[in-house]
Protein backbone atom coordinates (compact mmCIF):
# COMPACT_ATOMS: atom_id res chain seq x y z
CA UNK A 1 0.00 0.00 0.00
CA UNK A 2 1.64 3.06 -1.19
CA UNK A 3 -0.16 7.14 -1.12
CA UNK A 4 0.38 9.16 -3.83
CA UNK A 5 0.85 12.94 -3.29
CA UNK A 6 0.07 15.54 -5.50
CA UNK A 7 -0.60 19.52 -5.94
CA UNK A 8 -4.09 20.28 -6.68
CA UNK A 9 -5.72 23.89 -7.67
CA UNK A 10 -9.33 24.11 -6.46
CA UNK A 11 -11.91 26.73 -7.58
CA UNK A 12 -13.20 29.44 -5.43
CA UNK A 13 -16.10 27.14 -5.11
CA UNK A 14 -14.40 24.42 -4.64
CA UNK A 15 -12.48 26.00 -1.86
CA UNK A 16 -15.51 26.97 0.23
CA UNK A 17 -17.02 23.56 -0.19
CA UNK A 18 -13.49 22.22 1.07
CA UNK A 19 -13.67 24.49 4.25
CA UNK A 20 -17.25 23.77 4.94
CA UNK A 21 -16.14 19.83 4.86
CA UNK A 22 -13.19 20.63 7.37
CA UNK A 23 -15.65 22.73 9.57
CA UNK A 24 -17.87 19.59 9.86
CA UNK A 25 -15.57 16.94 10.31
CA UNK A 26 -14.46 18.74 12.86
CA UNK A 27 -18.03 19.23 14.18
CA UNK A 28 -18.73 15.31 13.58
CA UNK A 29 -15.29 14.10 15.48
CA UNK A 30 -16.30 16.30 18.54
CA UNK A 31 -19.81 14.89 18.12
CA UNK A 32 -18.84 10.92 18.31
CA UNK A 33 -15.98 12.05 21.34
CA UNK A 34 -18.39 13.44 23.20
CA UNK A 35 -20.87 10.53 22.35
CA UNK A 36 -18.76 7.59 23.22
CA UNK A 37 -17.24 9.05 26.35
CA UNK A 38 -20.96 10.06 27.73
CA UNK A 39 -22.12 6.34 26.63
CA UNK A 40 -19.33 4.83 28.83
CA UNK A 41 -19.50 6.68 31.81
CA UNK A 42 -23.41 6.22 32.08
CA UNK A 43 -23.44 2.32 31.56
CA UNK A 44 -20.18 0.74 30.40
CA UNK A 45 -21.20 0.63 26.39
CA UNK A 46 -18.49 1.27 24.18
CA UNK A 47 -19.37 2.81 20.78
CA UNK A 48 -17.72 1.66 17.55
CA UNK A 49 -17.88 3.36 14.19
CA UNK A 50 -20.35 1.25 13.07
CA UNK A 51 -22.84 2.64 15.72
CA UNK A 52 -22.06 5.64 15.18
CA UNK A 53 -22.46 5.75 11.77
CA UNK A 54 -26.15 4.65 11.99
CA UNK A 55 -27.14 7.57 15.14
CA UNK A 56 -24.63 10.00 12.46
CA UNK A 57 -27.74 8.57 9.68
CA UNK A 58 -30.57 9.44 11.82
CA UNK A 59 -28.69 13.13 12.88
CA UNK A 60 -28.15 13.98 9.00
CA UNK A 61 -32.28 14.58 9.02
CA UNK A 62 -32.50 17.20 10.87
CA UNK A 63 -29.30 18.84 10.34
CA UNK A 64 -28.87 20.85 7.11
CA UNK A 65 -24.81 20.94 7.58
CA UNK A 66 -24.49 17.35 7.86
CA UNK A 67 -26.42 17.20 4.79
CA UNK A 68 -24.39 19.52 2.29
CA UNK A 69 -21.39 17.54 2.38
CA UNK A 70 -19.73 14.23 1.55
CA UNK A 71 -21.24 11.36 3.19
CA UNK A 72 -17.79 9.50 2.79
CA UNK A 73 -15.56 11.58 4.35
CA UNK A 74 -18.29 11.49 8.17
CA UNK A 75 -17.57 7.98 8.14
CA UNK A 76 -14.41 7.87 7.47
CA UNK A 77 -13.92 10.89 10.36
CA UNK A 78 -15.75 8.17 12.49
CA UNK A 79 -13.57 5.69 11.34
CA UNK A 80 -10.38 7.72 12.26
CA UNK A 81 -11.81 8.45 15.48
CA UNK A 82 -12.01 4.54 15.91
CA UNK A 83 -8.28 3.84 15.07
CA UNK A 84 -7.53 6.95 17.99
CA UNK A 85 -9.19 5.08 20.48
CA UNK A 86 -7.52 1.14 19.06
CA UNK A 87 -4.28 3.32 20.02
CA UNK A 88 -5.35 4.14 22.78
CA UNK A 89 -6.64 1.11 24.52
CA UNK A 90 -2.64 -0.07 23.04
CA UNK A 91 -1.48 2.60 25.03
CA UNK A 92 0.76 4.12 21.96
CA UNK A 93 -1.65 7.35 22.67
CA UNK A 94 -3.18 9.44 24.88
CA UNK A 95 -6.38 9.58 25.16
CA UNK A 96 -8.44 10.91 22.04
CA UNK A 97 -8.85 14.99 22.38
CA UNK A 98 -11.84 17.56 20.83
CA UNK A 99 -10.34 19.46 17.75
CA UNK A 100 -10.34 23.29 18.09
CA UNK A 101 -11.41 25.55 15.55
CA UNK A 102 -9.18 25.76 12.72
CA UNK A 103 -7.10 22.51 13.22
CA UNK A 104 -8.56 20.36 10.86
CA UNK A 105 -7.33 20.78 7.62
CA UNK A 106 -8.27 17.78 5.59
CA UNK A 107 -10.60 15.59 4.87
CA UNK A 108 -10.96 11.98 3.08
CA UNK A 109 -13.30 11.03 0.49
CA UNK A 110 -13.52 6.81 -0.17
CA UNK A 111 -13.70 6.48 -4.13
CA UNK A 112 -16.21 4.63 -5.85
CA UNK A 113 -14.13 1.89 -8.47
CA UNK A 114 -17.98 1.64 -10.11
CA UNK A 115 -18.28 5.37 -11.35
CA UNK A 116 -15.94 7.15 -13.84
CA UNK A 117 -14.24 9.09 -11.19
CA UNK A 118 -10.71 8.87 -12.12
CA UNK A 119 -8.34 8.69 -15.15
CA UNK A 120 -4.52 8.64 -14.82
CA UNK A 121 -3.36 12.09 -15.92
CA UNK A 122 -6.96 13.00 -16.99
CA UNK A 123 -9.93 13.14 -14.55
CA UNK A 124 -9.92 13.09 -10.94
CA UNK A 125 -13.93 14.00 -9.71
CA UNK A 126 -14.80 14.11 -6.04
CA UNK A 127 -18.35 14.08 -4.27
CA UNK A 128 -19.64 17.46 -4.04
CA UNK A 129 -16.26 18.99 -5.40
CA UNK A 130 -16.69 17.54 -9.04
CA UNK A 131 -13.36 17.48 -11.45
CA UNK A 132 -10.77 18.78 -9.56
CA UNK A 133 -7.74 20.59 -11.31
CA UNK A 134 -4.52 18.64 -10.74
CA UNK A 135 -0.91 18.56 -11.62
CA UNK A 136 -0.09 15.18 -12.45
CA UNK A 137 3.43 15.06 -11.10
CA UNK A 138 4.12 11.60 -10.69
CA UNK A 139 1.89 8.64 -12.19
CA UNK A 140 -1.00 7.04 -10.61
CA UNK A 141 -1.12 2.92 -11.82
CA UNK A 142 -4.26 1.63 -10.47
CA UNK A 143 -7.37 3.28 -9.61
CA UNK A 144 -6.87 5.08 -5.83
CA UNK A 145 -9.16 3.61 -2.67
CA UNK A 146 -8.73 6.72 -0.85
CA UNK A 147 -8.38 10.24 -1.74
CA UNK A 148 -7.59 12.55 0.97
CA UNK A 149 -7.50 16.36 -0.19
CA UNK A 150 -5.56 18.61 2.64
CA UNK A 151 -4.49 22.11 2.51
CA UNK A 152 -0.73 23.65 4.30
CA UNK A 153 -0.43 26.33 5.99
CA UNK A 154 1.15 28.29 2.86
CA UNK A 155 -1.72 27.95 1.47
CA UNK A 156 -1.09 25.25 -1.06
CA UNK A 157 -3.23 22.65 -1.91
CA UNK A 158 -2.79 18.60 -2.19
CA UNK A 159 -4.40 15.21 -2.68
CA UNK A 160 -3.06 12.21 -1.65
CA UNK A 161 -4.12 9.13 -3.30
CA UNK A 162 -3.85 5.99 -1.47
CA UNK A 163 -3.39 2.85 -3.95
CA UNK A 164 -2.96 -0.96 -3.10
CA UNK A 165 -0.06 -1.59 -5.38
CA UNK A 166 3.86 -2.56 -5.08
CA UNK A 167 6.28 -0.91 -8.00
CA UNK A 168 8.56 -3.48 -8.75
CA UNK A 169 12.29 -2.04 -7.90
CA UNK A 170 15.33 -3.86 -9.33
CA UNK A 171 18.39 -1.84 -7.99
CA UNK A 172 21.91 -3.43 -9.69
CA UNK A 173 23.16 -6.03 -7.96
CA UNK A 174 26.58 -5.26 -5.50
CA UNK A 175 28.04 -7.05 -2.31
CA UNK A 176 28.63 -3.49 -0.97
CA UNK A 177 28.17 -2.99 2.69
CA UNK A 178 28.32 0.05 4.36
CA UNK A 179 28.28 1.48 7.84
CA UNK A 180 26.37 4.91 8.79
CA UNK A 181 27.58 7.22 11.45
CA UNK A 182 25.20 9.95 11.54
CA UNK A 183 26.34 13.49 13.43
CA UNK A 184 25.82 17.60 13.84
CA UNK A 185 29.38 18.52 12.53
CA UNK A 186 28.61 16.51 9.18
CA UNK A 187 25.08 14.93 8.40
CA UNK A 188 26.73 10.77 8.22
CA UNK A 189 30.25 9.63 7.67
CA UNK A 190 30.43 6.27 5.71
CA UNK A 191 32.44 3.47 6.67
CA UNK A 192 34.61 3.46 3.20
CA UNK A 193 35.93 7.48 4.38
CA UNK A 194 33.09 9.36 2.68
CA UNK A 195 31.59 12.97 4.41
CA UNK A 196 28.61 13.86 3.63
CA UNK A 197 27.58 17.50 4.32
CA UNK A 198 24.47 18.70 6.06
CA UNK A 199 23.00 21.70 3.97
CA UNK A 200 21.17 22.83 7.21
CA UNK A 201 18.17 24.38 5.93
CA UNK A 202 16.81 25.86 9.22
CA UNK A 203 20.25 27.17 9.86
CA UNK A 204 20.47 28.93 6.34
CA UNK A 205 16.97 30.22 6.42
CA UNK A 206 16.78 31.11 10.35
CA UNK A 207 17.80 35.12 9.56
CA UNK A 208 14.59 35.34 6.62
CA UNK A 209 12.34 33.03 8.96
CA UNK A 210 13.49 35.83 12.11
CA UNK A 211 12.39 38.38 9.99
CA UNK A 212 9.50 37.53 8.98
CA UNK A 213 7.99 36.60 12.24
CA UNK A 214 8.76 40.00 14.03
CA UNK A 215 6.86 41.19 11.25
CA UNK A 216 4.24 38.59 11.85
CA UNK A 217 3.95 40.00 15.77
CA UNK A 218 3.69 43.32 14.94
CA UNK A 219 0.71 42.88 12.60
CA UNK A 220 -2.85 43.33 14.19
CA UNK A 221 -5.31 40.19 15.25
CA UNK A 222 -7.69 39.08 12.63
CA UNK A 223 -6.27 41.84 10.19
CA UNK A 224 -5.86 40.56 6.11
CA UNK A 225 -2.27 42.05 6.97
CA UNK A 226 -1.50 39.64 9.69
CA UNK A 227 -3.28 36.82 7.46
CA UNK A 228 -0.96 37.62 4.43
CA UNK A 229 2.14 38.06 7.14
CA UNK A 230 1.35 34.33 8.64
CA UNK A 231 1.31 33.56 5.04
CA UNK A 232 4.45 34.47 4.40
CA UNK A 233 6.32 32.48 7.77
CA UNK A 234 4.79 29.22 6.71
CA UNK A 235 6.10 29.60 3.25
CA UNK A 236 9.43 30.00 4.38
CA UNK A 237 8.86 26.74 6.51
CA UNK A 238 7.89 25.03 3.40
CA UNK A 239 11.04 26.02 2.06
CA UNK A 240 13.26 24.91 4.62
CA UNK A 241 11.29 21.41 4.90
CA UNK A 242 11.50 20.96 0.87
CA UNK A 243 14.96 21.46 0.99
CA UNK A 244 15.45 19.18 4.18
CA UNK A 245 13.13 16.40 2.48
CA UNK A 246 15.27 16.51 -0.75
CA UNK A 247 18.88 16.11 0.89
CA UNK A 248 17.36 13.48 2.40
CA UNK A 249 15.42 11.52 -0.36
CA UNK A 250 18.91 12.11 -2.56
CA UNK A 251 21.31 10.80 0.42
CA UNK A 252 18.95 7.88 1.29
CA UNK A 253 18.24 6.25 -2.23
CA UNK A 254 22.05 6.57 -3.29
CA UNK A 255 23.40 5.07 -0.51
CA UNK A 256 20.08 1.90 -0.65
CA UNK A 257 20.83 1.83 -4.34
CA UNK A 258 24.37 1.46 -3.91
CA UNK A 259 25.28 -1.30 -1.00
CA UNK A 260 23.31 -4.47 -0.27
CA UNK A 261 23.90 -3.80 3.60
CA UNK A 262 23.22 -0.64 5.22
CA UNK A 263 24.02 -0.36 8.83
CA UNK A 264 23.17 2.04 10.92
CA UNK A 265 23.46 3.19 15.11
CA UNK A 266 20.17 3.32 17.05
CA UNK A 267 20.23 6.88 18.40
CA UNK A 268 17.80 8.21 20.80
CA UNK A 269 16.50 11.31 18.92
CA UNK A 270 13.98 12.03 21.38
CA UNK A 271 16.16 12.30 24.24
CA UNK A 272 18.67 15.09 22.37
CA UNK A 273 15.51 17.06 21.17
CA UNK A 274 14.92 17.57 25.15
CA UNK A 275 18.91 18.99 25.47
CA UNK A 276 17.97 22.70 24.71
CA UNK A 277 21.59 23.50 23.42
CA UNK A 278 21.20 20.71 20.83
CA UNK A 279 17.67 20.37 20.14
CA UNK A 280 17.63 22.92 17.02
CA UNK A 281 20.56 21.61 15.27
CA UNK A 282 19.43 17.63 16.46
CA UNK A 283 16.14 19.00 14.38
CA UNK A 284 17.78 20.39 11.78
CA UNK A 285 19.62 17.20 10.92
CA UNK A 286 16.23 15.14 11.23
CA UNK A 287 18.45 11.38 11.91
CA UNK A 288 14.66 10.11 12.63
CA UNK A 289 13.57 11.02 9.31
CA UNK A 290 16.48 9.69 7.11
CA UNK A 291 16.22 6.46 9.55
CA UNK A 292 12.62 6.10 7.93
CA UNK A 293 13.40 6.95 4.22
CA UNK A 294 16.06 3.84 4.81
CA UNK A 295 13.83 1.70 6.28
CA UNK A 296 11.17 1.72 3.67
CA UNK A 297 13.26 2.06 1.08
CA UNK A 298 15.34 -1.19 2.02
CA UNK A 299 12.18 -2.93 1.90
CA UNK A 300 10.96 -1.71 -1.57
CA UNK A 301 14.43 -2.58 -3.02
CA UNK A 302 15.17 -6.17 -0.93
CA UNK A 303 18.13 -4.31 0.80
CA UNK A 304 19.12 -5.41 4.17
CA UNK A 305 19.09 -2.85 6.83
CA UNK A 306 20.70 -4.15 10.48
CA UNK A 307 20.54 -1.49 13.31
CA UNK A 308 23.36 -1.58 16.43
CA UNK A 309 21.93 -0.92 19.73
CA UNK A 310 22.04 2.19 20.94
CA UNK A 311 24.03 1.45 24.15
CA UNK A 312 26.69 -0.68 21.60
CA UNK A 313 30.30 1.31 21.80
CA UNK A 314 31.39 2.30 18.57
CA UNK A 315 33.33 5.82 19.15
CA UNK A 316 36.77 5.68 20.58
CA UNK A 317 36.95 2.16 19.16
CA UNK A 318 39.55 0.74 16.48
CA UNK A 319 38.26 -0.79 13.99
CA UNK A 320 42.03 -2.55 13.58
CA UNK A 321 43.17 -4.01 16.40
CA UNK A 322 39.76 -3.84 19.06
CA UNK A 323 41.42 -1.53 20.93
CA UNK A 324 38.92 0.43 23.27
CA UNK A 325 40.40 3.29 24.35
CA UNK A 326 38.74 6.40 27.11
CA UNK A 327 35.72 8.10 25.88
CA UNK A 328 36.32 11.19 23.57
CA UNK A 329 34.89 14.47 24.66
CA UNK A 330 32.93 16.40 21.35
CA UNK A 331 36.17 18.68 20.36
CA UNK A 332 38.24 15.72 19.73
CA UNK A 333 37.72 14.75 16.09
CA UNK A 334 40.91 12.35 15.69
CA UNK A 335 42.86 10.11 17.99
CA UNK A 336 45.46 7.90 17.75
CA UNK A 337 45.64 4.18 18.72
CA UNK A 338 48.24 2.14 20.31
CA UNK A 339 48.76 -0.07 17.57
CA UNK A 340 49.82 3.33 15.91
CA UNK A 341 46.61 3.78 13.75
CA UNK A 342 45.34 7.36 13.29
CA UNK A 343 41.87 7.46 12.66
CA UNK A 344 39.16 9.88 12.19
CA UNK A 345 36.50 10.19 14.72
CA UNK A 346 33.59 9.69 12.41
CA UNK A 347 34.82 7.57 9.92
CA UNK A 348 36.14 4.81 12.57
CA UNK A 349 32.66 4.85 14.44
CA UNK A 350 30.58 4.08 10.86
CA UNK A 351 33.64 1.04 10.27
CA UNK A 352 33.37 0.42 13.77
CA UNK A 353 29.10 -0.03 13.01
CA UNK A 354 29.34 -1.83 10.18
CA UNK A 355 32.11 -4.54 11.62
CA UNK A 356 29.52 -4.92 14.82
CA UNK A 357 26.42 -5.49 12.26
CA UNK A 358 28.41 -8.07 10.01
CA UNK A 359 29.29 -9.72 13.07
CA UNK A 360 25.69 -10.31 14.14
CA UNK A 361 24.97 -11.71 11.45
CA UNK A 362 20.51 -12.58 11.20
CA UNK A 363 20.81 -11.72 14.95
CA UNK A 364 17.17 -10.90 15.72
CA UNK A 365 18.25 -9.04 18.37
CA UNK A 366 20.57 -6.59 16.25
CA UNK A 367 18.65 -6.41 13.05
CA UNK A 368 15.46 -5.54 14.43
CA UNK A 369 14.36 -2.24 15.60
CA UNK A 370 14.00 -1.36 19.23
CA UNK A 371 11.58 1.30 19.73
CA UNK A 372 12.53 4.78 21.42
CA UNK A 373 12.17 3.60 24.79
CA UNK A 374 15.37 2.07 24.78
CA UNK A 375 14.15 -1.48 25.96
CA UNK A 376 15.65 -3.50 23.62
CA UNK A 377 19.37 -4.62 24.70
CA UNK A 378 20.20 -7.88 23.67
CA UNK A 379 23.57 -8.75 23.19
CA UNK A 380 23.58 -12.03 22.54
CA UNK A 381 24.92 -11.74 18.76
CA UNK A 382 27.19 -9.03 19.66
CA UNK A 383 28.54 -11.41 22.15
CA UNK A 384 28.61 -14.37 19.66
CA UNK A 385 30.31 -12.06 16.88
CA UNK A 386 33.34 -11.28 19.45
CA UNK A 387 33.46 -15.16 20.40
CA UNK A 388 33.89 -15.65 16.50
CA UNK A 389 36.34 -13.39 16.22
CA UNK A 390 38.53 -14.60 18.68
CA UNK A 391 37.91 -18.36 17.50
CA UNK A 392 38.76 -16.71 14.12
CA UNK A 393 42.39 -15.42 14.79
CA UNK A 394 45.47 -17.92 16.04
CA UNK A 395 42.98 -20.42 16.87
CA UNK A 396 42.23 -19.23 20.39
CA UNK A 397 39.25 -20.21 22.18
CA UNK A 398 38.04 -18.21 25.09
CA UNK A 399 38.99 -19.74 28.63
CA UNK A 400 35.68 -19.53 29.89
CA UNK A 401 31.86 -19.44 27.81
CA UNK A 402 29.95 -15.94 28.73
CA UNK A 403 26.67 -15.52 28.19
CA UNK A 404 24.32 -12.91 28.61
CA UNK A 405 27.36 -10.28 29.09
CA UNK A 406 29.68 -7.57 27.24
CA UNK A 407 32.50 -8.49 25.86
CA UNK A 408 35.47 -6.29 24.12
CA UNK A 409 38.15 -7.17 22.71
CA UNK A 410 40.90 -4.81 24.60
CA UNK A 411 44.26 -5.56 23.14
CA UNK A 412 46.06 -7.98 21.13
CA UNK A 413 49.74 -9.20 20.72
CA UNK A 414 51.47 -11.60 18.46
CA UNK A 415 50.15 -14.73 21.15
CA UNK A 416 47.51 -13.36 23.46
CA UNK A 417 44.37 -11.89 23.44
CA UNK A 418 42.86 -10.04 26.52
CA UNK A 419 39.21 -9.37 26.85
CA UNK A 420 36.87 -7.32 28.91
CA UNK A 421 33.85 -9.16 31.18
CA UNK A 422 30.48 -6.78 31.77
CA UNK A 423 32.23 -3.47 29.79
CA UNK A 424 30.08 -0.37 29.99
Amino acid sequence: MKAIKLRINPTLAQRRQLIREFATRRHVWNWALERRSSAYKADKTSLNAVALSRELTLKKASDTLLKAVSATALNNTLWDLDAAFQKFFKKTAKYPQSKKFGTVNSVCYTLDKRQAVFLDGELLKLPKLGSLRVIWSRQVPVFPNTATVSKAPDGHWFVSLQIDYTDPISPPATDKAIGIDLGLTCFAALSDGEKILSPKPLKQGLRRLAHAQRSLSGKQRGSSNRRKARQRVACIHRQIANQRANFLHQQSTRIVGENAVVAIEDLHVRGMMANGKLARSVGDASWGEFRRMLTYKSKWTGRDLRIVPRFERTTGVCPDCGFVGERLPLNVRSWTCECGAIHDRDVAAARMILITARSAGSDPGLVNQPDDSGASRDNTGRVEGVKAQLKSRNGLRPARHYTGVRLKILAADSDKWYISKNYQ
